[in-house]
């Protein structure tokens, strides 16, 4: 069993690529185990992670301490960045 991958969510309400990409790690962390923080973008840390990514909109996607993406989150490149972390951390 390797260590969880910590992700952090940048997420805004009404946001339909938030709700999307919180279905999609609730999905993959049934493959990959997963610690998922959700943080408002509303809160200090919230835009403070806007600005220092200057990403136009949410989400804001971090993994593993490293801006991943905004908006419409890629399945595929996600899937790709778990496995080559997890790959990592059993080698």
């Amino acid at each position: 069993m390797t260590d969880p991958v910590d992700i952090v969510l940048v997420t805004a309400p009404g946001c339909h690529f938030c709700d999307e990409v919180d279905r999609l790690l609730a999905e993959l962390g049934t493959v990959t185990p997963l610690t998922v923080r959700t943080v408002p973008l509303s809160s200090e840390e919230g835009l403070g992670l806007l600005v220092r990514h200057q990403v136009p909109f949410p989400p804001i996607l971090l993994v593993d301490g490293a801006f991943f993406g905004y908006g419409r989150i890629s399945r595929r490149k996600l899937e790709e960045r778990l496995a080559r972390l997890s790959n990592d951390v059993a080698v």
